[in-house]
């Protein structure tokens, strides 16, 4: 299990710095710079004397040389686009509130994606089977904009209206806006995460009809075991495997920001920054979210990779063997 640990963690490493070389290259590729986007009466003198105090006049391998020791030290740069502001302190600020958001609808999809895709296999082919499709195929089908969108208007305008009128108050139920309670993150944590319920569900459900057909789940009930002790210590757990991949990958997709949903709801999130920087060209900013990026999103996989090995020992008796 150590060797394949060691094995994963250089490869999760190669894998960075793989990123890094292809996002300061292509970022560099792009025709232009930052400083004269929109901006087409700046002098020659001025634009010479800001590409020299970000470093931008320099040959371009020398750049890419102290970008890579600015990140080993945990420096992404200065902003070009906003004004005196570090990388670092752009995703510090707005990362905890994506990360509060991605966990709030990973957390709401996980347990009933499982649940659903449970009871789907358990009463295959009946009602809690075909009500786990419908919810899978709306999930898939709708994009997250136009489901935003419908939550807003049914829950935040029509119910919340009814609510203020039959009670006499000025008490908004749903929130349609803003990042404040508990409240305002109903509805974003809700759009974000019925795309991977229905993920979820579906690979539950298949992973347990697999299971279920097993020849070790008829031995287990043949020596009289329980029902809920079959479902829960055989047939569920041995199902997780494939879960436990998917909902590993999801973290570094749903935690670091989804612009729709964030600007739908306006939301102070890594979204935004992410793509005003792509717009703006902004060099440092769009390198240091796309590499931070990579970074948690190889973080993750590399977890869920030992969780593995944790889960299933089967895993770690391949690696021994190998």
């Amino acid at each position: 299990m150590r060797r394949y640990i060691i094995q994963r963690i250089l490869i999760s490493v190669a894998t960075i710095f793989v990123v890094i070389t292809l996002t300061f290259f292509l970022m560099h590729a792009i025709p232009g710079t930052p400083f004269n986007t929109g901006n087409a009466n700046i002098t020659e003198e001025a634009l010479a004397a800001m590409q020299a105090n970000y470093g931008l006049d320099q040959p371009l391998w020398k750049q890419y040389l102290t970008y890579l020791g600015n990140i080993l030290h945990g420096n992404f740069g200065t902003s070009i686009t906003y004004t005196n502001r570090s990388v670092t302190d752009i995703i510090l600020q707005a990362f905890p509130v994506s990360m509060d958001l991605g966990l709030r609808a990973l957390c709401f999809a996980v347990i009933a994606g499982i649940l659903l895709g449970v009871g789907a296999a358990l009463h295959h082919n009946k009602g809690l089977d075909r009500f786990s499709s419908i919810v899978a195929i709306i999930g898939i089908s709708i994009p997250s904009f136009v489901l935003g969108t419908l939550l807003q208007y049914v829950f935040g305008l029509l119910l919340s209206g009814w609510f203020k009128e039959a009670f006499n108050t000025t008490f908004q139920l749903f929130p349609i806006s803003r990042w404040e309670s508990f409240r305002y993150t109903i509805l974003p944590s809700f759009a974000l995460g019925l795309g991977s319920i229905a993920t979820i569900t579906r690979l539950m459900r298949s992973s347990m009809l697999d299971v279920i057909s097993q020849d070790y789940i008829k031995t287990a009930k043949s020596k009289g075991i329980s029902n809920q002790a079959i479902i829960w210590k055989h047939e569920v757990r041995n199902a997780l495997m494939p879960v436990v991949t998917v909902v590993g990958r999801m973290v570094g997709s749903i935690c670091t920001g989804s612009f729709v949903i964030e600007s739908l709801f306006a939301i102070p999130g890594l979204g935004k920054y992410y793509v005003n920087s792509v717009t703006a060209r902004d060099y440092t900013l769009t390198m240091g979210l796309t590499v931070f990026y990579a970074i948690f999103v190889v973080a993750t996989t590399l977890i869920v990779d030992i969780l593995y090995c944790v889960i299933d020992p089967r895993i770690r008796l391949s690696g021994a063997r190998k």
